[in-house]
């Protein structure tokens, strides 16, 4: 199987059964070299974590001179929009916790979204900006001194989701060290098109999220599969020039097969530079 190294592979699927250590081990051994490496209790977590693994983690990547190029998190534990200021004060030292290993790790960005509200009886949407801001004016100064993106990603369980939507925001808000990941799944079953939002963003892309889901129930399955028409999205990166990672999210139970399928059908369309 034709492999391109040049993708980022999530390591979501590997949470459950590899340390982080463990699975970029194995993932370095399929010819991957870029990774988004989850924060999970289990596979790795920055206040559990001992001065060891830290270290061990850190001497792999530099003797398979491999990259964790953006941290992320669930982020059903996190909430920068929630209306309760412990929560909010919670979920921002969870991020800035990433933050200061991104730093370490000498990784490029955080990866966050914008919170989310009871979807019964959401809060107003003046609300949740001023919650939402309130995060951001903590964490935008730290992601600063830190020399750390936070890059904010479209999800369809958030209160701010749509592309057109985060742009907007931003543009109000200033982008100092703020980019987009734009999630190819998040957009289908969000509704969002992706193929008119993505020349849009381009100024504030960071990160392009790649996984396939069908309409009617929401995945990040092997690529083929579902709703998404990836040729057409392929287009639309080329001719934005677009150069930044390109990250398989995709969750399997069997992920070595799912990513490298994945990768060998993106080839046809697409070939991350």
């Amino acid at each position: 199987m034709q492999l391109n190294a040049s993708y980022t592979v999530n390591t979501y699927s590997y949470t459950t059964g590899y340390s982080a250590l463990d699975c970029l081990r194995h993932l370095s051994g399929l010819g991957f070299s870029s990774f988004e490496m989850m924060l999970v209790p289990g596979h790795f977590w920055p206040s559990t974590a001992t001065v060891a693994e830290r270290k061990a983690v850190e001497s792999l990547l530099n003797e398979r001179n491999i990259r964790i190029e953006t941290l992320n998190q669930p982020n059903l534990d996190v909430n920068l929009a929630a209306l309760t200021p412990e929560c909010r004060k919670y979920s921002c030292g969870v991020v800035a916790a990433a933050l200061e290993l991104a730093a370490d790790r000498g990784a490029a960005g955080v990866v966050v979204n914008p919170g989310k509200t009871n979807p019964v009886f959401p809060a107003s949407l003046e609300k949740l900006t001023e919650c939402f801001q309130s995060s951001l004016d903590i964490l935008v100064p730290r992601a600063a001194d830190l020399q750390v993106q936070l890059i904010v990603k479209n999800h369809p369980l958030s209160w701010l989701y749509k592309g057109n939507d985060l742009l907007s925001f931003f543009n109000r808000y200033g982008w100092p060290n703020i980019g987009l990941g734009y999630d190819i799944a998040n957009a289908a079953f969000g509704r969002d098109p992706a193929v008119d939002v993505i020349p849009k963003l381009k100024k504030h892309l960071s990160a392009i999220y790649v996984a396939d889901t069908p309409l009617d129930e929401f995945r990040h399955d092997p690529l083929g599969g579902g709703a998404v028409s990836f040729g057409p999205i392929a287009q639309v990166l080329e001719s934005i020039d677009y150069r930044g990672p390109s990250i398989f999210e995709i969750v399997s139970a069997d992920p070595d097969r799912a990513i490298l399928e994945s990768a060998s059908f993106l080839n046809k369309f697409w070939r991350p530079r």
